[in-house]
């Protein structure tokens, strides 16, 4: 019996460098860098989104403020230049001033004053005077229409003359001694009282004109304010002025 020996080559190891055992351990972190990254960068623009839509909204109230502003100072001058000429032509002057504000449109005084009263501006009343809405809605404003006009509301306000009221002060009074009189004690001292200040009071003596001071008050609207009664949806802008008007006569 033959016995044969063959040898067999044993496998030659293999050599793992440190550099393939660093990559199986970083296997995976970039892409969760990249997600990290990718989540940061939808964040900004997310928000750089906000604020501009902040900005805008922001723009859009200012720009309709703006506008409700101007349609108030229309309707202030407007009517502050109607009771001038009223005033004007009663006198037995001439004033070419165009507008369609009458005296029926200028109401007495009142207490509390109309224009406190919100039931009234929002109502069809005849109190409140409704400026043509071309006054506002001029040719021209293509962008910029106004859809309610703006309007007001004059009141005659009467002002008297006033005078100062003081109260003069009180000197003082002396103890009076007890006396052999059959004065059981002493009165004592009165202390003097001081002056009251000057108080302001109507003068009853004085004219009284009431066709020479108003309170005029106006309210106008931003173009985003439909038309009709009722309250306001949108930009309102309140103004008021006090005017009072001095006649002057002729030298002639």
């Amino acid at each position: 019996m033959k016995i044969s020996i063959q040898s067999v080559p044993s496998p030659t190891p293999r050599k793992i460098s440190p550099h393939s055992r660093l990559a199986q351990s970083q296997h995976g972190v970039v892409l969760i860098i990249a997600l990290i990254i990718l989540i940061v960068i939808s964040l900004l623009a997310v928000t750089s989104i906000r604020n501009a839509s902040s900005t805008i909204s922001v723009s859009g109230n200012v720009r309709t403020t703006e506008l409700a502003t101007q349609a108030a100072e229309i309707a202030l001058q407007h009517c502050e230049r109607s009771v001038l000429q009223i005033l004007t032509v009663a006198a037995g002057g001439t004033d070419d001033y165009v507008t369609t504000f009458s005296d029926d449109n200028i109401l007495s005084e009142a207490q509390p004053p109309n224009w406190q009263n919100m039931t009234m501006w929002d109502s069809t009343s005849s109190k409140v005077y409704a400026l043509p809405l071309s006054m506002v809605s001029q040719t021209g404003m293509v962008a910029t229409t106004y859809k309610r006009a703006p309007d007001c509301m004059v009141e005659r306000m009467i002002l008297a003359k006033t005078v100062a009221k003081t109260v003069p002060a009180v000197p003082a009074v002396p103890a009076v001694p007890a006396g052999p009189g059959g004065v059981p004690s002493a009165v004592p001292a009165v202390p003097a009282v001081p002056a009251v200040p000057a108080k302001y009071d109507v003068d009853p003596d004085s004219d009284v004109d009431p066709d020479s001071s108003f309170r005029i008050t106006v309210r106008g609207f931003g173009p985003e304010v439909e038309n009709g009664a009722g309250r306001p949806v949108g930009s309102e802008v309140w103004l008021q002025s006090q005017i009072k008007i001095r006649y002057y006569e002729d030298d002639d």
